[in-house]
């Protein structure tokens, strides 16, 4: 028939084996402090920059909102990296990009880069380099599309240009042509005098005080726990091997073996018994109560007849 094991059951071959359960614990808290002590510590520090929409684009419209999914992506891409790289002295792309994340709150233009590194100045220090390394291929690519843009108008201008003076004095194509030329060129001056502002390091990245590495007690904890429940199985399991019949008998030979070999006294031999004594008419002479030992039924014994002279 299977056995039900009980709560009690459980209880009992607990506490019948509690050493292991105590010894469990112990030896797993110790690995927790432990690995506390070679747990590497790591810092991160954080870099806000603002995101501000470029004023003037191709087509000589302007925005009022920036994709902050695109900027995000951007904030990360090799160009960005290999500029912030050249700043530093002891990281590379692959590094830098493996330890930044960038996060963007909710309902805002700002990215937040958090960078983490071995040492708390190292952290901060490449957090800002990245930032300022954004801001500055931000501007770099702003003043590209406002050259690309320049030079566009400048081509077009100049084709207007050579159109307007092949047409006649007074014509009404010749008007047309005036106000293209005209309208480009106010395009132009626009595009050259607004200036744009893409960003700005709004918050620098400080060295934090404290590590990414949990608290002691966290491991401490987490080997009490895995101890408590890695002891108890133990010790249910060292309970039952122990109450094994083939243990008990095993022990109770032992034990007996361990009696016969500390015995150093031998064991009393019984006393005989008296002698039996016949009086001269053949009546048994009882002997004291107290001094006979009876092992077995007394049988008198034949007298010899005496002999005729």
């Amino acid at each position: 028939m299977a056995t039900h094991w009980t709560l009690e059951d459980l209880y009992r071959g607990i506490t019948k084996s509690w050493f292991v359960l105590v010894g469990t614990i112990v030896v797993l808290s110790a690995a927790g402090a432990a690995i506390f002590l070679i747990y590497p510590q790591k810092y991160t520090a954080a870099a806000q920059h603002t995101v501000e929409p470029i004023s003037v684009l191709s087509s000589g419209s302007s925005f009022n909102t920036v994709n902050m999914e695109t900027e995000k992506v951007v904030a990360t891409s090799t160009s960005v990296l290999t500029r912030a790289v050249e700043s530093l002295d002891d990281t590379s792309v692959e590094a830098l990009r493996a330890n930044t994340v960038i996060e963007v709150p909710r309902n805002s233009q700002v990215l937040i880069f958090q960078v983490t590194a071995n040492s708390a100045e190292l952290a901060a220090e490449r957090a800002n380099a990245l930032a300022t390394a954004y801001g500055e291929q931000r501007t770099e690519n702003a003043r590209a599309v406002v050259d690309q843009t320049t030079a566009e108008l400048t081509k077009s201008i100049t084709q207007l240009q050579e159109l307007l003076a092949t047409q006649a004095e007074g014509s009404n194509e010749r008007a047309a042509t005036q106000l293209q030329v005209q309208a480009l060129l106010d395009q132009q001056a626009r595009i050259a005098a607004t200036p744009f502002y893409p960003g700005t390091l709004v918050t620098q990245a400080e060295p934090p005080r404290e590590s990414n590495r949990p608290s002691i007690y966290v491991f401490v904890a987490a080997g009490l726990f895995l101890g408590l429940l890695l002891g108890s199985i133990a010790a249910l399991i060292t309970s039952r091997v122990r109450n094994a019949p083939g243990h008990s008998y095993r022990r109770q030979v032992e034990q007996t073996f361990d009696e016969d070999e500390n015995e150093d006294v031998e064991p009393q031999r019984p006393a005989d018994p008296p002698p039996v004594v016949l009086d001269d008419d053949d009546t048994l002479v009882e002997p004291d109560s107290g001094r006979l030992v009876a092992s077995g039924p007394i049988a008198a014994s034949r007298r010899r007849p005496k002999r005729r002279r």
